[in-house]
């Protein structure tokens, strides 16, 4: 049964690379991730699809990783 209560999942630092990730225009479905929000970027890498607050939260830690404010 689907939970409508949005638990907060954070994927492991290191597996996901935002790099990896393009935007789609198609419908994907819900994330990989949190399962919450509709998968807007795709990673054919990684095989997952992300929505924009995981891609967000991706890059703002690979950002910190790297050292960019």
């Amino acid at each position: 049964m689907y939970n409508s209560v949005a638990t907060p999942v954070r994927p492991l630092p290191g597996p996901l690379d935002h790099r990896t990730f393009k935007r789609v225009s198609v419908d994907l479905g819900r994330c990989t991730i949190c399962d919450t929000g509709k998968a807007a970027y795709h990673s054919r890498e990684a095989r997952a699809s992300i929505c924009q607050g995981c891609y967000a939260r991706l890059v703002r830690e690979g950002n910190a990783r790297e050292g960019v404010r």
